[in-house]
């Protein structure tokens, strides 16, 4: 990956919206209009069909406004199709819009806004609101992701939606999706921005990102396929070495005792075991309260 970032002239001020589309006929017309909506009008979009077997490409290739171009590429991952996007892309500012999530009228502007005001910024994230159902807000993993993100604060998310980021940020340091991820993906590439710059959060309700729950999605269910990624994400963290400095061993202790739960309930006894005695090593004080409560 590390030439992902050929040098091409960056257009100041521009925004591209990133979409990876994979089997998105259901939403991609909807997140697609959220983006034409939007009060600002010097954006980009471009959708990354991922594979599709679906009208995922018509519905794209579909769209009149210049403004929004179409990549196709073999089924490769949602964090493929993402770095696929950044590399086309010739902007001052980057989001990475799931193809299902929507943009309130004043998303980008409010952002842009911002990092205009704040030039030591990196990236920002604002209000997340989730739907269907009855709404519940959370903040963005922004001015402490590794405190907010390592130690699973309930009032953070970290998609990736909802975040502006400076793309020279990306290309001075090389950061792009890891695709070894699936669905932790989106908290390792935050924990990356955070580690070479500062994030920054917009409490305007007016900017809103609105991130649709779709229960049957792999992240919302405990199977073999989540655990195995959520233990690849502990094992890039320490290659990377994004690991906390301070609170080490905390942390493996309440990830170790994470890991070793879903092992169970997906029924890989061996890996239950290892990890319930990593747990017991790194923090037995954590892992005896736990099982107490």
């Amino acid at each position: 990956m590390q030439d992902l970032f050929l040098y091409m002239p960056q257009i100041d001020g521009l925004v591209s919206v990133i979409i990876p589309a994979y089997n998105a006929e259901n939403f991609l017309e909807e997140t697609i209009s959220s983006v034409k909506r939007q009060s600002c009008s010097n954006w980009e979009l471009i959708v990354v069909n991922d594979g599709s077997t679906d009208k995922t490409s018509e519905i794209a290739s579909n769209e009149t406004d210049a403004r929004i171009s179409l990549i196709e590429q073999k089924n490769a991952g949602v964090s493929a199709a993402r770095n696929a996007g950044l590399k086309m892309a010739k902007v001052e500012y980057l989001v990475f819009l799931d193809a299902d999530d929507l943009l309130s009228p004043a998303f980008l502007n409010a952002r842009i806004d911002y990092l205009h005001q704040h030039p030591d910024i990196g990236f920002v994230g604002g209000v997340v609101e989730k739907f269907p159902g009855e709404p519940k807000r959370y903040k963005p993993a922004a001015e402490n992701p590794e405190q907010e993100i390592l130690f699973f604060d309930p009032a953070c998310v970290t998609v990736p939606s909802n975040y502006l980021v400076r793309r020279r940020l990306l290309i001075e340091n090389n950061i792009y999706f890891n695709t070894l991820l699936t669905s932790t993906a989106d908290r390792f590439f935050i924990l990356q921005l955070s580690k070479v710059s500062k994030g920054g959060v917009i409490n305007d309700a007016e900017a809103k990102l609105f991130y649709r729950i779709n229960e049957n999605s792999m992240s919302h269910r405990i199977s073999r396929k989540l655990m195995n990624d959520n233990e690849q994400f502990y094992y890039q963290l320490k290659k990377n070495k994004l690991l906390p400095g301070k609170k080490r061993a905390a942390f493996k202790g309440i990830y170790f005792l994470g890991l070793s739960s879903g092992f169970f309930k997906t029924g890989q006894a061996g890996k239950f075991q290892l990890y319930f005695f990593k747990s017991l090593f790194s923090t037995p004080l954590i892992l005896f309260k736990r099982l107490i409560r």
